[in-house]
């Protein structure tokens, strides 16, 4: 079984997990997806130091999101029985905040309020639509982030933005809320952890092993089935209703397996392995039968 592992240019603990992993299954080449190249020969391919990546029999992803709307195009060209466990349609979906939550809440699921304008100067006038504090963030650079507890807080931090010439996004906070990272894989939940965010934007904390309530349970199996992917790890506010404020196709886990105790890399790749098996004997009878009637 060959494996294309598509990751940066700069590994990281978690890919070294999957590789040893997906070499005990198989054959794996290390990609980088930044050195992929597009070939328009009677038709559209991707290569890699001049192979074809449609010739493997699985992909898997392990990149940056700045790179998701390339991997949502090389999946697109490439043929559909190249086994992935991620979609064009969620690389597209996740490649933004902005995007994530317009999805997410076309499908009824709880997403932070937020006001999002190319010009920052109209939102400011719409701000009374959400609760404070609000996070103003600059979706084009993930480190600009600035929390505001009043309007007037806000219009003091736009105007000092606004030299940057970028649009900027508005999004209720949640202070008192822990953050809830719910794994899933097909369907479903292979572990949960839980944090206290140290910061804005729901970073840092110390995760903890937790049970997820049903109610959790089945709001991150929506989101993935919405999202069309078998695999990824979805950020849940644990607030009276839930409410989803990111979902990572891609995600650290070296942290999470010490965390929860789960083994969840392998748990993918035999996953992965195991779609590729049952796709090839499908293809093996679909051949016998076809044989049988010509």
């Amino acid at each position: 079984m060959r494996f294309c592992y598509i990751g940066n240019d700069k590994k990281k603990e978690t890919d070294d997990i999957f590789l040893e992993l997906f070499r005990k299954n198989g054959n794996v080449k290390y990609v980088d997806v930044s050195n992929i190249s597009l070939l328009i020969d009677g038709g559209i391919n991707f290569v890699y130091e001049y192979e074809d990546i449609s010739k493997f029999d699985a992909l898997f992803f392990r990149i940056p999101r700045s790179k998701y709307e390339l991997a949502a195009s090389i999946l697109d060209a490439l043929p559909k029985n190249i086994s992935c466990l991620t979609s064009p349609k969620a690389f597209q979906a996740v490649s933004s905040r902005l995007s994530l939550y317009r999805i997410l809440s076309l499908s009824n699921i709880n997403v932070p309020k937020v006001i999002f304008s190319d010009n920052p100067q109209t939102s400011i006038f719409d701000l009374n639509l959400l609760r404070f504090p609000v996070m103003i963030k600059v979706p084009t650079d993930k480190k600009k982030v600035m929390l505001a507890n009043s309007q007037q807080e806000a219009k003091s931090m736009v105007d000092a933005l606004q030299v940057l010439e970028q649009p900027i996004l508005f999004e209720e906070y949640y202070p008192e809320a822990k953050v809830i990272h719910a794994f899933v894989l097909g369907d479903e939940v292979v572990a949960a952890l839980t944090k206290k965010p140290e910061d804005i934007n729901y970073v840092g904390g110390k995760l903890k092993k937790i049970k997820p309530s049903k109610k959790v349970v089945q709001l991150a199996l929506k989101v993935a089935d919405t999202l069309n992917t078998e695999f990824l790890r979805v950020d849940i506010l644990d607030t009276a209703e839930p409410i989803v404020v990111d979902a990572n196709l891609c995600p650290f886990l070296a942290d999470a397996i010490k965390a929860s105790d789960v083994d969840i890399p392998k748990k993918v790749v035999l996953y992965l392995k195991s779609k590729v098996e049952s796709k090839n004997k499908a293809e093996k009878l679909f051949d016998e039968v076809k044989s049988i009637f010509s």
